[in-house]
């Protein structure tokens, strides 16, 4: 529980001192979709495992959605969106090291593991299927990028990320899509300026800042509060929903589908979705709260 208090205590203080909106009490809820081959993962049972742990998660989501009328923003790798592909193995230069993911300057190679195959024989590592479900729920779901290949934008150079958001559009747009968000992939921010030039308008960034909503460099940039169940107790949830209401402001939770495979996760986020829907806090989408927001309140 004491891990739990740090998250929980930057929440409420965030909270406390955020800005009210004519839309608010406001949430916005956005799952990471992301294959498990999107990585120099090598470890093909690693991979599996938790690819059909994040099928069920997302699976979880789908229903709870469908119950509530809840519209999530799903932030999809490219990969991730696929029903089959004939492979994508792909070499990536690290020009600039990160000691928190691991990342040294030197050659990696994403999709090492990529069976070019389909989502019947290897339902892990494909959800086109889910993201189908999805569009056609009558939820208004918002499918939105989250690269093709989930590489470190900052650490790269402007071609390895061209390359990769122009597979992740041209996977969208196989979809009738056109994205206007998206989520940095390990929340580095960079190459902002390859963004804009595709259409992106609003992006989602890590836990620094004080501010819930910037415009910066052209974005729209909105902070997470709280990733996956850093806070997974009820009691606490009720109080940061409460501020929430009284505040009429936004927060910001994301989550990955595999949180859900969790009975006990699973079962805590639907009953935190009805004490939401109780409050008759706003559910938005990054599209949709971009639509809310003109840059004049900046």
């Amino acid at each position: 529980m004491d891990q739990q208090l740090k998250p929980l205590m930057e929440v409420l203080a965030t909270l406390a001192v955020a800005k009210s909106y004519d839309f608010g009490p406001a949430i916005l809820i956005s799952f990471d979709v992301e294959s498990p081959i999107d990585s120099p993962i090598p470890d093909l049972n690693y991979a599996k495992q938790l690819g059909l742990r994040s099928r069920v998660g997302f699976k979880r989501l789908l229903e709870i959605s469908n119950t509530y009328e809840i519209p999530f923003t799903l932030f999809s790798t490219g990969h991730a969106l696929l029903k089959e592909c004939r492979g994508h193995k792909t070499s990536v230069k690290i020009l600039k090291g990160n000691r928190k993911y691991g990342f040294h300057v030197g050659e990696y190679f994403w999709h090492v593991i990529d069976p070019a195959s389909n989502y019947v024989e290897y339902p892990e590592f494909y959800y086109g299927d889910l993201i189908k479900e999805a569009i056609k729920s009558g939820v208004r779901h918002e499918i939105a990028s989250h690269s093709f290949a989930h590489i470190p934008y900052p650490l790269v150079d402007d071609e390895t990320v061209e390359r990769d958001l122009n597979m992740s559009v041209e996977a969208l747009q196989s979809l009738g899509l056109k994205p206007y968000s998206l989520a940095f992939p390990f929340n580095l921010i960079g190459k902002t300026y390859i963004l804009l030039k595709h259409g992106i308008k609003i992006v989602r960034i890590g836990h620094k800042g004080i501010r819930n909503v910037t415009y910066k460099n052209g974005l729209v940039m909105v902070k997470s509060n709280i990733t996956d169940l850093s806070i997974d107790s009820l009691r606490w949830w009720i109080k940061i929903i409460n501020l929430l209401v009284k505040k009429r402001t936004l927060l910001s939770w994301y989550l990955h589908p595999v949180t859900l495979y969790n009975d006990k996760a699973y079962k805590i986020f639907e009953e935190i979705m009805k004490y939401l829907t109780k409050k008759e806090v706003n559910f938005l989408t990054f599209g949709k709260l971009y639509d809310y927001i003109t840059l004049k309140i900046f």
